[in-house]
């Protein structure tokens, strides 16, 4: 789980990110968002879409697999950043090891990371 300071929470502040925020994809798995944001720490939102599945117990299973994989990555991503993640296909099949690559990769697209 990300720290609190780490969480992005606010509606308006998810909308921003939407609006000006570069994009970035990784094999139509997932797709991130990022928008440069105030002298702070970097801030995380993960967003699974009934689409994916109607059962709250599998989309939350999917958030929590994909913060984790998220947390394991932190530490390289710079300070000053709104990101938010969107999931686009169902991944429970998917070892953490892919998910964590399909995030770096996705991250590095929305020019995060180096």
């Amino acid at each position: 789980m990300l720290k609190a300071n780490n969480r992005l929470r606010q509606r308006r502040d998810i909308d921003r990110v939407y609006k000006r925020g570069t994009y970035g994809s990784a094999a139509g798995l997932l797709t991130v968002k990022a928008a440069s944001g105030a002298n702070r720490p970097s801030r995380a939102v993960v967003v699974v879409s009934k689409k994916i599945d109607k059962r709250a117990v599998v989309r939350n299973r999917l958030r929590r697999r994909l913060l984790g994989s998220l947390l394991e990555i932190w530490a390289t991503v710079p300070d000053g950043y709104d990101i938010v993640i969107s999931v686009h296909r169902d991944f429970r099949a998917a070892p953490s090891t892919e998910l964590t690559a399909a995030l770096t990769t996705a991250l590095r697209h929305a020019r995060v990371m180096s």
